[in-house]
C-alpha cells in the first residue's frame, strides 16, 4: 500500500504517489535552480510543466488511475536532467550524446498553429508556413494572389484566423515547427529562439530581392489593413449605437412581459405591437432574446476587437469565438422563423415617420 497525494500541474489535477511526487518536486527545483540566471526562468519552468502535465495525460488517457514512479522517471528521461545540458567547455561528442538522448525519444507531428512572432495579420499564412515547412514570403505572395483571384479566399483566411489557435507558449511553437518538445529546446525558444529569427527578419543579413520585397509590402499592407479595422469601427460607432438603443427597448419590452404590467410600457414604447405581445408572450420573450443575441454579440465582439487591436486587450479564445458564432447563428435561425410566421413587433413606418414627422 502506497501513500497517493495530489498535484496540480499545468492547470489539471493529477493522483501521484508519495514516492513519485517527491521525485517529481526534486526535478522541478532543479530546473528552477538551473535557469535561475535567465530572464524568462518563470516561463521556462512553467512551459516545462506544462509539458509534463501533457505527458502525465497520456497515462491517464490508457488507464491509468494514478501516477507512478516508473512514469516520473519516464517523463523525466524524456525531458532532460538540468545537469546533462551541456555547457560551452564540454566536448561535441557529449553535446551530440545528450542530443541523441534528449530529442531522440521526443518527437513530436506537427501542430497546427498561428505563428504570434511572424505575422502580419493573425499569424495564419507563417503558421501555414512553419506547419508544411515552406518559405514565408513565397506563401504570402501565393496567398495574396489567392485573395485577388478567389473572391471566397478572403473568407476562408478569416474563418482559419478564427479556428486556428495562436502558438502562446513554447511548447505549442515547437510542435509548430515540428520540433522535439524537451528541456533543451524549451529554454531555447523561451530564451533567444524566435528572438533570433525576429532578428532576421528585420535586419541587414544577406536575403533575396523577393525576401526583401515582400517583407517590406506585407509590414506595409499590414498597417493598412489594421488602419482599415479601426477606420471601420469607428464609422461603425453610430450604428453601435443604435443597436444599443434597439437592445434597451427589447429588455424593457421583455420586462413588461414578465412582470405583466404593460400599462406603463404602452406609453413608453408606442411602436411595440402589444396585441401580439399580450396573445403570445412566449413568442415574444424569445425574439426578445433572439434580437439580444443578433445585435448584442456583434457589437460584444467588435468591442473586444478594438481593444485587441489597441492593444489594451488578450485576444479572444478559439472556444469563446467558436461559441459565440453558433449562438448568433442559432438565434438568426429562429428569427427568421418567428419572422416568417409572425407578424412583425416593432413597426417601422410608424417609428420612421409618424414619430419623426
Amino acid at each position: 500500500m502506497k501513500k497517493t497525494l495530489t498535484v496540480n500541474l499545468g492547470g489539471t489535477v493529477y493522483h501521484i504517489d508519495e514516492d513519485a511526487y517527491v521525485l517529481l518536486d526534486n526535478y522541478l527545483n532543479n530546473l528552477k535552480y538551473h535557469f535561475r540566471s535567465e530572464t524568462d526562468a518563470d516561463e521556462i519552468v512553467r512551459d516545462m510543466e506544462n509539458r509534463i502535465a501533457e505527458l502525465f495525460s497520456e497515462y491517464i488517457s490508457h488507464g491509468q488511475q494514478v501516477i507512478t514512479i516508473e512514469n516520473v522517471e519516464e517523463v523525466i528521461a524524456r525531458m532532460g536532467r538540468p545537469e546533462e545540458i551541456n555547457t560551452d567547455d564540454e566536448s561535441n561528442e557529449n553535446t551530440q550524446d545528450y542530443r541523441n538522448n534528449t530529442n531522440g525519444d521526443d518527437t513530436v507531428k506537427r501542430r497546427l498553429f498561428r505563428n504570434p512572432d511572424d505575422k502580419v495579420l493573425g499569424g495564419v499564412v507563417s503558421g501555414l508556413a512553419a506547419y508544411f515547412g515552406w518559405d514565408v514570403a513565397w506563401t504570402r505572395i501565393a496567398v495574396l494572389v489567392c485573395g485577388i483571384f478567389l473572391h471566397g479566399f478572403i473568407l476562408a483566411y478569416i474563418i482559419a484566423w478564427i479556428i486556428i489557435p495562436m502558438a502562446r507558449t513554447a511548447t505549442e511553437k515547437l510542435q509548430m515547427k515540428g520540433e522535439p518538445v524537451n528541456m533543451e529546446n524549451i529554454g531555447k525558444t523561451v530564451t533567444d529562439g524566435f528572438e533570433k529569427m525576429n532578428e532576421y527578419v528585420h535586419s541587414d543579413k544577406p536575403r533575396s530581392f523577393v525576401e526583401k520585397l515582400g517583407n517590406i509590402f506585407f509590414s506595409v499592407l499590414g498597417f493598412i489593413v489594421k488602419l482599415a479595422f479601426v477606420i471601420l469601427a469607428i464609422c461603425c460607432a453610430p450604428v453601435v449605437i443604435v443597436g444599443l438603443i434597439v437592445l434597451f427597448a427589447l429588455l424593457m419590452a421583455a420586462t413588461g412581459v414578465l412582470v405583466s404590467v404593460p400599462a406603463f410600457f404602452y406609453d413608453a414604447l408606442p411602436y411595440i405591437n402589444w396585441d401580439m405581445v399580450g396573445t403570445s408572450a412566449g413568442l415574444a420573450v424569445t425574439m426578445v432574446v433572439c434580437g439580444l443575441l443578433l445585435i448584442g454579440i456583434p457589437v460584444v465582439g467588435l468591442i473586444h476587437l478594438i481593444l485587441h487591436i489597441t492593444g489594451k486587450k488578450e485576444p479572444m479564445s478559439t472556444s469563446m469565438k467558436v461559441v459565440m458564432i453558433l449562438l448568433w447563428i442559432v438565434a438568426a435561425s429562429v428569427s427568421i422563423v418567428l419572422v416568417s410566421q409572425a407578424p412583425f413587433i416593432i413597426h417601422p413606418t410608424h417609428f420612421l415617420f409618424h414619430r419623426i414627422l
